[in-house]
């Protein structure tokens, strides 16, 4: 792979890595004792660990509590934690710090969590913490841009992990994690490459190659590896789960203390998804450390052994060249060494070379030809490199995997939207590409209007050829537009076609659906999320609501309803009296207006009214606004919310939250005004969100993305500022973050002449 600048990549998000590691030698044991910390006593056996897990915020450890336990404090290893940011930019459950001082007690608090595990030498890089956001290129731009990346690989190639666990790098997460996550990645294709972050050999750091990289994964199907919670420490003598808990209540500022109890309630496996390994790996694992830092079966600890295709897209029917690669990393040769690689049932591989002799530190190397049946499915198929050798008159064996898809002449995809096309790149060019194919295409379908969904066609074969998509859709979303093609050999044309999907296609009780759609061109199939959003078509007032509270001067708007069953967050409703809805909206050449009147049979007025801030502590609403219709983050958007009432009484307090200008309304959005009046059965709300607030002015015809957003906890002793949010329903419900910071997910509301 070409060498280019991490700039040009990562601010594109088209990140790229180097394909060839250079192999450092075999490392010098460390002999230790009381009163030093090796037996050279040097800086790198003071910074020298074995596991490493890199994270964004403070907390972002919580899936690795368990083996921290496990290893360090049981299993004598030694290990750190990297967290990018303080996380300044949370929410506090303890006190009213935010901002620095937040960050500073975060860190404090994460640093007597790690201690209590094992970890007594965390870091942390000082990136900024802003605004919850789900968009890694919005981080990216935030950080400044890629510089931080050779940070992460300056603490990797110091502190020499060779297992190293991160986050989730895709959508479908905080974009922190992502950018947390990408960094490792990068860390660990790069750290061993003396051309990335060059200047670093100038400080005496010599490149470092880890062997090992996890990642949390994105779905339980994506898990390879399990390790159990509910067995005792003997250290702790409690259970991991317990000793965990215990930790993690340390986190109080974000009301994790809230939920860690003792004995731990549930007590889960942690999983992780392996997903780069220079070492031989058991078929299935049971530790992070087989293969690099214990013996894989009989294969010694750190013996290199990789398999490479040239891509991860095969042609079916096609000669494709994987190489295996082998190194001896102890002190003594190996005798006798073969190398073989298999294939699924059905593939052909072509014959292993002879055998031969490895002295320490040397590779030997085969490629074969691998070839999937012409009609194979274009599934993820897996590739087994082995190895076989004596050492000291013992057979030692080996074997590491890697994957191919092998795909059909026509290939028919959809376009994905700019963020998971953007991750695509980032996995393509890190070789990483196998873990896409948990990641579905989304596709935004505004309710009752035809939606333009691109297909992108791509003939892979020498001849001309012709066809039609067959797409599988769910009731309620019905298909228009011209779905032929005609390639030319090796031409790719973008198809456009149009979805609608009607009221059918929403669940009962919900105003917003998320669906399955397939895609299928001969025996390849793509999938997607279809993402069902209300619409409304909101009039133009002749006269502006006087907002008090009092919604009949609202009657002339239009609206809608929440009801239980539109939950994105934590616990379903006991029914419509316990959090529902109604609501209308209107606008003029000012401002937005909503008014809600929410049922709740208890409102809780648990919140300061100096404290006005993180709508999710309490009972509230939040009003999202995208003027333009087409932000990408929510740094151009509007995040209004309010409190119907605070410990001072019933009185609306409104607030940004989320967005580029967070604070009171007074300071933030001059000219927004709030009301509320508690009522029989809950409350009633009012909102004037001036359009001047907001970054960009709509204008009539036009339609912009809104969302309503509730937030509900029924606690009615709550200590004054805790967080006790227990439901969470929104007009568009998808998931914890989609409600909120998607705008690409909101409800499509056109402004009406």
């Amino acid at each position: 792979m070409k060498n280019r600048c991490w700039s040009a990549l990562l601010l594109s998000l088209l990140v790229g890595a180097a394909s060839a590691q250079s192999t450092p030698p075999a490392p010098t044991p460390i002999q230790t004792g009381p009163g030093g910390y090796g037996g050279t006593v040097s800086g790198l056996d003071l910074m020298d660990v074995d596991l490493m897990f890199i994270g964004a915020h403070p907390d972002d450890d919580g899936g690795v509590g368990g083996i921290l336990a496990r290893y360090l404090l049981d299993g004598g290893y030694k290990g750190t934690v990297i967290t990018l940011t303080g996380g300044e930019g949370g929410g506090n459950a303890t006190g009213r710090e935010t901002g620095p001082a937040l960050g500073l007690i975060r860190q404090e608090e994460e640093r007597r969590s790690l201690a209590m595990l094992g970890v007594d030498s965390p870091h942390f890089l000082g990136l900024r913490d802003f605004y919850f956001t789900l968009s890694a290129e919005e981080t990216l731009a935030k950080w400044g841009g890629p510089a931080f990346v050779c940070d992460v690989v300056r603490l990797v190639r110091l502190r020499r992990p060779e297992v190293i666990v991160t986050m989730w790098p895709g959508p479908g997460t905080h974009g922190q994690h992502q950018m947390a996550a990408r960094a490792a990645t990068l860390a660990y294709t790069s750290a061993g490459d003396p051309a990335r972050c060059p200047e670093q050999l100038k400080e005496g750091i010599a490149p470092f190659t880890p062997l090992k990289l996890y990642y949390y994964p994105n779905s339980a199907e994506d898990a390879t590896v399990e390790i159990p919670t509910d067995d005792v420490s003997r250290t702790a003598r409690i259970r991991y789960a317990d000793l965990k808990n215990i930790a993690q209540f340390n986190y109080r500022s974000q009301g994790w203390d809230t939920f860690s109890t003792l004995p731990a309630k549930t007590a889960s496996p942690e999983t992780f998804m392996l997903v780069a390994s220079r070492v031989p790996t058991p078929i299935q694992e049971t530790s992070l450390l087989a293969g690099a830092l214990t013996p894989s079966g009989s294969s010694p600890a750190g013996v290199r052994l990789a398999v490479h295709p040239t891509a991860y897209d095969i042609g079916a029917g096609q000669a494709t060249p994987v190489t295996v690669n082998l190194t001896n990393t102890t002190g003594q040769p190996m005798t006798e060494v073969t190398l073989a690689l298999n294939a699924p049932t059905g593939w052909t591989v072509s014959a292993a070379p002879a055998a031969n002799t490895l002295k320490p530190g040397e590779t030997a190397s085969a490629t074969f030809q691998v070839t999937a049946p012409a009609g194979a499915a274009a599934e993820r198929g897996t590739l087994t490199g082995s190895y076989r050798a004596v050492q000291d008159a013992q057979v030692i064996t080996g074997r590491a995997s890697n994957f191919v898809r092998p795909l059909p002449a026509v290939v028919a995809t959809f376009a994905p939207t700019f963020d998971v096309a953007a991750y695509q790149d980032f996995a393509r060019q890190t070789g990483t590409d196998w873990v896409i194919g948990s990641l579905p295409t989304r596709l935004a379908l505004a309710l009752g209007q035809k939606t333009p969904v691109k297909v992108i066609v791509t003939n892979r074969s020498q001849a001309a050829v012709n066809g039609e998509l067959n797409l599988k859709l769910p009731a309620g979303v019905t298909l228009s537009g011209d779905t032929r093609y005609q390639l030319a050999a090796g031409q790719s044309k973008t198809l456009t076609v149009q979805l609608e999907a009607v009221a059918a296609a929403l669940p009962a009780g919900r105003q917003s659906a998320l669906l399955p759609v397939s895609l299928s061109t001969g025996t390849f199939t793509d999938t997607a999320n279809a993402y069902v959003l209300p619409t409304l078509t909101i009039p133009r007032l002749k006269k502006a609501p006087t907002i008090d509270g009092d919604l009949s001067d609202m009657a002339a708007g239009a609206g809608s309803q929440i009801g239980p069953d539109d939950l994105w967050w934590r616990t379903k409703p006991e029914g419509a009296a316990d959090a529902s809805a109604s609501f209308t909206l209107g606008y003029d050449d000012t401002s937005l207006y909503v008014g809600m009147n929410v049922k709740d049979e208890l409102v809780a007025c648990n919140i300061a009214p100096d404290d006005i801030k993180a709508q999710l502590r309490s009972d509230a609403i939040g009003v999202t606004v995208d003027p333009s219709g087409s932000s990408r983050d929510t740094g151009t958007t509007m995040q209004a919310a309010a409190f119907p009432c605070t410990t001072a009484g019933f009185g609306a307090r409104g607030f940004r939250d989320a967005d580029a200008r967070q604070g009171e309304m007074e300071e933030t959005a001059p000219g927004m005004q709030v009301a509320s009046k508690k009522v029989d059965g809950g409350y009633t709300i009012e909102f004037r969100l001036p359009w001047a607030a907001m970054p960009t002015v709509p204008r009539p015809g036009d339609t912009i993305g809104v969302n309503l957003v509730m937030y509900d906890g029924d606690q009615a002793d709550a200590r004054v500022g805790a967080n006790i949010s227990q439901s969470g329903l929104a007009w568009a419900s998808f998931s914890w973050g989609g409600k909120q910071a998607l705008p690409y997910l909101w409800p499509r509301v056109t402004l009406g002449n």
